[in-house]
């Protein structure tokens, strides 16, 4: 077993990198409002924080054009993938991400609460009142209770698209 020396060198960035891409993680969209427009991005860094209430984080890289729009609005919307849209996260997760006409193409509905855009085809969604930003080193921590949730059409007959090692994959059947 190797062990790095603890001081802070450009090696360390990229050892962290290496052996963070062995945590395997599911892949989501989060979605909101600016305006009158829809804007997306693709996440892996996110979870359920608390049942009680039901709360989830998300992490968001702090100059993006998604924190802006976070920053302007009191909901967003998380969409679980399945895994038949790996388009989808390539698409949402490719920088340069235009502010207006992002999830075009894409078949969305707005979530009952606050109209947050949710992706039809979704494992699952969570749509989240803004309950905290935490910022930490290069990325915001959003928080979020949760304010209505629901099952997409897919939510039955696949899986949940993964991202492990710069790759993407699912797993096999309960």
């Amino acid at each position: 077993m190797r062990v790095m020396d603890q001081a802070y060198d450009d090696s360390l960035t990229e050892r962290y990198r290496e052996l963070s891409d062995d945590i395997a993680a599911a892949v989501a969209v989060v979605s909101a409002t600016r305006g009158s427009a829809l804007h997306a991005i693709t996440v892996d860094s996110f979870l359920d924080v608390s049942y009680d209430p039901p709360t989830m984080a998300v992490s968001v890289y702090s100059g993006s054009r998604m924190m802006e729009t976070l920053e302007t609005s009191s909901h967003f919307a998380i969409s679980l993938l399945n895994s038949d849209q790996r388009d989808i996260s390539e698409r949402l997760g490719a920088s340069g991400q235009p502010l207006y006409g992002s999830l075009k193409g894409i078949d969305t509905f707005p979530a009952p609460q606050a109209g947050q855009p949710v992706l039809t085809e979704a494992i699952a969604w969570f749509e989240l009142e803004l309950t905290q930003v935490l910022e930490v080193a290069t990325h915001n921590i959003v928080v979020g209770e949760v304010v209505s949730m629901g099952a997409g059409v897919e939510a039955g007959t696949s899986r949940p698209l993964l991202r492990w090692r710069k790759g993407y994959g699912t797993i096999g059947k309960r």
